[in-house]
């Protein structure tokens, strides 16, 4: 094969990709549903972590109004969200608490092929 053909064909590749991955970049409202998810999970582990004896009756109850306060968190991180739209892919930023738990969080993403992944959660 001819050193152009090569050229052309990674060039297409490229291109093709590319493309792929710019009709892949997933909007907002994936994300607010993704971060819901995210979120709520990590709030139930600290409600799992919660110490043994009394802790056990707390971790039914902040459950339960985890799950309760899903409505409200999707707002939530409508409100506390931006996005860093690259074409190609975006970057979500959430700096958010919650009340009801008394969690505070940072939770930074990148969204590309109709995906998203967590690089920081804390």
């Amino acid at each position: 094969m001819k050193q152009w053909q090569i050229v052309l064909l990674s060039m297409l590749a490229t291109c093709g990709v590319a493309g792929l991955m710019a009709l892949t970049n997933p909007e907002r409202g994936a994300y607010e549903e993704y971060a819901v998810e995210q979120i709520g999970n990590q709030a139930r582990e600290k409600c799992d972590s919660a110490p043994s004896g009394l802790g056990v009756l707390f971790q039914g109850t902040c459950r339960v109004a985890i799950d309760n306060f899903k409505p409200q968190l999707r707002t939530l991180v409508s409100a506390s969200s931006n996005r860093q739209n690259l074409v190609l892919f975006s970057i979500y930023r959430s700096d958010l608490s919650i009340p009801i738990v008394n969690v505070g969080m940072k939770v930074e993403s990148i969204g590309m092929f109709n995906r998203f992944y967590t690089y920081k959660l804390n």
